[in-house]
C-alpha cells in the first residue's frame, strides 16, 4: 500500500487527479531532527508550486505508533507545526488561536493546508488508510485550489454524495470553519468539533 493506492481508492475525484510534487519519508519516530533535514526540499516545492502546477506534497512517517490513535496523531501534528515554526519565520502558531479567525501557515510566500490520513481512522472515514499502518501528512498549497476553482465548485456536491453512498461521513461544518488550521485534524466521532491540536498534551488549559 502506498499513498498513490490510498488515493485511488478514494470517493474524491479531485484528489485521484492531483499532480504531487517531491514526496518526503520521515523513517522513525525523530520526527523534529528528520524533518529539519529537508528543510530545502519542503522550500522549493513551496517556492514552484504555482509555477509546475503541483497539487500537493505527501510526507510519510512510517513509525506506525505516530498515527495508531488519534490522540497520537493530534501529538505528531503539533510536533510537524513547531518544528515547521522553527524551520520557518512564516509559520507560528497563536498563543489563544479562535475558530473565526484567518490563521494560515506558508512557506515561500505559498499558503497551505495540512490533510492527514492515518491508521487510527475506521473505514467509514475519508481518512482511512486500508490497512496502512503508515501516516501520511498531505500538504496542499493555496494556488491548486485557485487553480482547480471551478472544478471544485463543480464537483463539491458529488463528492459529498460519493462518501455518503458508501457510509463514509463527508461534514462540511469543520470544511466551513473560518480558520483552516483548525482542520488539520479530522474528529473521527463528532466530525464538525474542530481538535485542537495546538495544546500540548499535558496541558491545563
Amino acid at each position: 500500500m502506498s499513498f498513490d493506492d490510498i488515493t485511488q481508492k478514494t470517493y474524491c475525484p479531485f484528489a485521484k487527479q492531483s499532480k504531487m510534487g517531491p514526496g518526503i519519508t520521515i523513517r522513525t519516530d525523530d520526527v523534529e531532527n528528520e524533518l529539519a533535514r529537508h528543510r530545502d526540499v519542503i522550500a522549493d516545492f513551496f517556492r514552484t508550486a504555482a509555477e509546475r502546477s503541483r497539487d500537493g506534497m505527501i510526507i510519510t512517517f512510517e513509525e506506525p505508533t505516530l498515527g495508531i490513535t488519534l490522540d497520537a496523531l493530534t501529538d505528531l501534528t503539533r510536533r510537524f507545526y513547531t518544528t515547521l515554526t522553527q524551520m520557518f519565520s512564516s509559520v507560528y502558531i497563536p498563543d489563544n488561536p479562535q475558530p473565526d479567525e484567518r490563521w494560515y501557515a506558508m512557506i515561500e510566500g505559498e499558503l497551505f493546508f495540512l490533510v492527514s490520513f492515518a491508521p487510527c481512522y475506521p473505514e467509514t472515514s475519508p481518512r482511512y488508510t486500508y490497512g496502512d499502518q503508515r501516516t501520511y501528512f498531505l500538504l496542499q498549497p493555496v494556488s491548486t485550489f485557485e487553480r482547480h476553482a471551478k472544478f471544485i465548485d463543480r464537483q463539491r456536491t458529488g463528492i459529498q454524495c460519493a462518501f455518503a453512498a458508501v457510509g463514509k461521513p463527508y461534514d462540511a461544518r469543520l470544511a466551513n470553519l473560518e480558520n483552516d488550521m483548525f482542520k488539520a485534524v479530522m474528529p473521527i466521532d463528532s466530525l464538525g468539533d474542530h481538535i485542537s491540536w495546538w495544546v500540548p498534551e499535558d496541558s491545563t488549559q
